[in-house]
């Protein structure tokens, strides 16, 4: 008996121990950040709450005519997709207090291409029945980094940046559609980006002491969006590695373009290949004379 009573007691201990932990690592994930949401300008900013340094900024949607609580609060509770008033539902929601949440504009159902571009065009402005929408990039990174108990402040008072991104308005044709900065791989706001034709041959043999630098290799590629220019987009791409020329072998090179206006990323890998160098065929023997 003495022995079931020690073991029942290490057990209890274990846990005891593991849940001070967890709270502990989740006291310190709800103090990183303190989130600051303007009613009238309708924007958040995150900050560190150790420093104030800027972490992240963005365009949202409160309540018309004020109806988003005001004040200091911590979240409480976060769900994946919930249900909202009027019969329809929000993505990433993260709630800040009673009925109050973060949430994406709204969706008829919980399906990603059923979202509401109407609302989606809002952004910016009160537009909500009270709580605060954002765009799907915006929900889901406070969703994912911003833990229960983060700090919350709503008013009026504290002047807050807007994003560097521009604010982006999509089309209305159809009643549905995808937030265009939902990072789901099937959303078709994606861009795109391959090799152009004419430099697909020099994927296979690149000349031996050639010059191949990065702007080079941007101008072997061809990039598009349905929300920016192509000539936009190219001044953002990122390339990864290095091809040396005077080196034979086979270099792999990353291309990345990011979307500014969704933040939505492709990446392009491709192989260049250096050969040898032509060796220089060997002087005849001289002849000689009579």
């Amino acid at each position: 008996m003495r022995t079931r009573r020690c073991i029942v007691m290490a057990v209890f201990l274990f846990f005891a121990a593991a849940f001070v932990c967890g709270k502990g690592i989740d006291a310190e994930a709800a103090s990183r950040y303190t989130i600051y949401v303007n009613r009238r300008t309708n924007l958040i900013n995150v900050v560190e709450s150790g420093s104030g340094r800027l972490v992240r900024a963005m365009y949202c949607s409160t309540g018309r005519g004020y109806s988003t609580i005001g004040g200091t609060y911590n979240t409480v509770s976060k769900m994946r997709w919930h249900a909202l008033y009027g019969g329809v539902y929000g993505q990433y929601c993260t709630r800040i207090h009673g009925s109050y949440l973060f949430h994406s504009v709204p969706y008829y159902r919980t399906v990603k291409n059923q979202m509401a571009t109407k609302e989606y065009n809002k952004l910016g402005t009160q537009a909500s029945a009270g709580c605060i929408r954002l765009a799907v990039v915006d929900a889901k990174w406070i969703y994912d980094n911003c833990g229960i108990g983060t700090r919350v402040v709503i008013g009026e008072s504290r002047s807050l940046k807007k994003p560097q991104r521009d604010k982006l308005t999509i089309s209305t044709s159809s009643r549905t559609g995808w937030d265009p900065t939902d990072p789901d791989p099937a959303n078709p706001y994606y861009p795109s980006i391959s090799l152009k034709k004419s430099a697909s041959k020099k994927v296979k043999n690149i000349k031996y002491g050639s010059k191949m630098n990065k702007k080079k290799l941007r101008k072997m590629i061809t990039v598009s969006s349905r929300t920016t220019s192509s000539a936009e987009l190219l001044k953002n791409v990122t390339i990864k590695g290095r091809v040396r020329t005077k080196k034979p072998g086979k270099y792999k090179i990353t291309f990345t373009v990011t979307d500014p206006r969704t933040l939505l990323s492709k990446s392009l890998k491709v192989t260049y290949t250096v050969k040898k160098a032509p060796q220089e065929p060997a002087e005849a023997p001289a002849v000689p004379t009579v």
